[in-house]
């Protein structure tokens, strides 16, 4: 029995390493660049590096690269901010809930098209401003059609 239990363990060990290869990038990251930080910081703040990329109708691509938030809880909202004014883009957001209603001269509604954000391929199921980033997320945000 002691032999059996032995022989499912490393069976068991072999197979968990199955599928263990490294991900695959959700979008190729370009070379733009950002950073953001409150302006009154509490000395709890911690840096997070994320990916980024906006992209408009059209593949129509506003940002695509990194970004580090300094922060005491980094968040989705906080990895846009440092975005666009990497950039230099223009928007209008809010940040008590973390909706973008316009990014550029996109705004939500034209053509029921929305600005819809993804943290590793998800949707988010909270506000940007609630979602908190770990250091190598990938966020789309995608001007997009959308039904509701």
């Amino acid at each position: 029995m002691k032999k059996f239990l032995v022989m499912v363990l490393v069976v068991f060990g072999m197979f968990s390493f199955i599928g263990c290869d490294k991900e695959e990038p959700i979008f190729e990251v370009g070379t733009d660049e950002g950073a953001y930080q409150p302006a009154e910081l509490s000395g709890w703040e911690v840096d997070r590096t994320v990916y980024i990329q906006i992209m408009g109708p059209d593949n129509d691509e506003i940002f695509n690269g990194e970004v580090t938030v300094k922060s005491s809880n980094p968040t989705v909202y906080e990895a846009f901010l440092a975005a666009v004014q990497g950039k230099g883009i223009s928007q209008t957001s809010s940040a008590d809930s973390g909706w973008i209603q316009a990014i550029d001269s996109y705004e939500n509604g034209t053509n029921d098209r929305y600005w819809l954000i993804y943290n590793n391929g998800e949707s988010l199921l909270v506000g940007a401003n609630s979602s908190q980033i770990r250091n190598g997320d990938y966020i789309q945000i995608n001007f997009e059609e959308s039904s509701w």
